[in-house]
């Protein structure tokens, strides 16, 4: 069974795929994902933290209330 990322992992998940938005495929789908998991297992700001940190709003993403 392969063990859960750690907020971290995740985060650090985002940070690489940031850059990659709109040049690689699929970049915009793992970042998705990885809110997703950020919310559910932290929670809503937690996401939004990480939309607001990373600059994501630029580029699709906006904060959930």
């Amino acid at each position: 069974m392969p063990k859960e990322k750690s907020l971290d992992e995740w985060r650090a998940v985002i940070d690489r795929e940031a850059d990659c938005v709109g040049i690689k495929p699929y970049s915009h789908n793992i970042i998705t994902l990885a809110l997703g998991a950020i919310a559910k297992k932290w929670g809503r700001d937690e996401a939004n933290r990480a939309i607001e940190n990373f600059g994501l709003e630029g580029m699709g993403w906006h904060r959930q209330k």
